[in-house]
């Protein structure tokens, strides 16, 4: 029986561009953090192999602090580890790889061609290479073999089976098992498709932790047991969570609100009963329909909310109510609306969105109601009579980039 721990897609030190400088630092040391707590769980759970498919940190970012953690965390394992760089950490003169020294048991690929490294002791063949800039179009597995058909061949890549033409080291499944290999832990694919399960078992373990609204919910790491009888090699995996922060996007309809009231309520239900908080950051799509003469107030919605979480992103979606009165006023009202009409129910996605914004802002105007919440910030920042919430509005944005 062998044991194998594997992760990828790390990102240590990743830049988080579009957060705060607060909330950056706090995400990279979650990173940092998590990191720790897989290697201590590989440690306890005596596994005989750690395997990290690449992307373990962002290369140009890395700082010294970090580089001594990984050094110093991978050295407290008492097995082989086995790391293939990807596009994100390539194998470079300047590299982590190259220019520190890591313990004895942790063996880095340092070539962008397949390369083996026996284990004799418990009978098992690691196969894996390296990306040695940030990107490598070649598919280093089509029309190999592996060396020992009787060993367990293992292959640990920072790939792209999906995409034939692909800058990232593509190949496919039928590669992958055409090759011989037993099991093949892989990295690149930050939401991991289902585990490939044929003669030869393939895995994903996806992202480790969420680093932005694409990359929804807990993370994860995998952990994979290989049965070997000598005539049959079986092969179980389980994906396990480490990741205490998630991002999260969800819908919320808010049909008939007329005020900020109505919608906030509706929010704090929704953080309520999802149990969402200082480790959840989450992005809201405001969807069906109000009255015309109400827009959402985002920037009111998130600063009222934004305490409960780590983050909130609020983004209205809503649609003016059609029909009703304004079918049948004869003022002006009831022609900007008619006018408007058929661009709200039968235009394209962007035409129904400017279709509305346009309703909203002429009903506004013609009713004297201050049009700035009614428009997108960057224009309502020069809009008169709009300064106090232009104002708040620019605040929110600057913090969130």
């Amino acid at each position: 029986m062998i044991k194998i721990f594997q992760f990828a897609d790390l990102h240590l030190d990743s830049p988080f561009a579009s957060r705060s400088v607060t909330k950056a630092a706090a995400a990279r040391q979650r990173l940092r953090e998590l990191f720790c707590r897989m290697i201590k769980y590989a440690r306890d759970g005596e596994y005989d192999l750690v395997l990290i498919p690449g992307d373990l940190y962002e290369d140009g970012y890395l700082t010294e602090e970090t580089m001594r953690m990984v050094v110093s965390e991978l050295a407290t394992l008492a097995c082989p580890v086995f790391i293939s760089p990807g596009n994100h950490d390539p194998y470079t003169r300047s590299s982590l790889y190259k220019c520190v020294k890591f313990s004895e048991n942790v063996h880095i690929f340092g070539e962008s061609k397949l390369t083996r490294i026996g284990l004799p002791d418990i009978g098992v063949d690691v196969y894996g290479y390296a990306f040695t800039s940030p990107s490598l179009p070649e598919n280093l597995i089509a029309n190999r073999r592996v060396s020992d058909t009787a060993a367990v061949n293992i292959l640990c890549a920072h790939t792209d089976v999906f995409s034939p033409t692909s800058n990232y080291a593509p190949t496919t499944y039928a590669d992958i098992e055409a090759a011989g290999f037993t099991y093949a832990a892989l990295g690149h694919l930050h939401n991991a498709p289902e585990i490939y399960r044929s003669s030869c078992t393939a895995a994903y373990s996806g992202f480790a932790e969420g680093r932005g609204f694409d990359e929804l919910g807990k993370g994860h790491a995998l952990s994979v047991t290989i049965f070997d009888t000598g005539e049959v090699k079986t092969v179980e995996a389980e994906r396990i969570s480490f990741s205490t922060h998630s991002y999260e996007i969800r819908n919320l309809d808010v049909s008939g609100a007329e005020d900020d009231a109505l919608v906030l309520g509706k929010l704090r239900s929704l953080i309520s009963a999802a149990e969402y908080g200082t480790e959840t950051s989450l992005r809201i799509l405001l969807t069906g329909t109000v009255t015309p003469a109400y827009r959402p107030n985002v920037a009111f919605l998130e600063r009222a909310c934004r305490a409960e979480l780590d983050a909130l992103e609020v983004r209205d979606e809503t649609l003016p109510l059609l029909g009703g009165e304004l079918d049948a006023d004869i003022s002006l009202r009831g022609e900007v609306y008619r006018y408007l009409k058929d661009k709200m129910t039968s235009g394209t996605e962007d035409e129904r969105e400017t279709a509305s914004l346009a309703l909203r802002i002429a009903l506004a105007a013609l009713e004297e109601r201050d049009i700035a919440l009614f428009m997108p910030p960057e224009e309502a920042s020069v809009t008169s009579g709009a300064a106090n919430e232009t104002g708040e509005r620019s605040e929110k944005q600057n913090a969130d980039n």
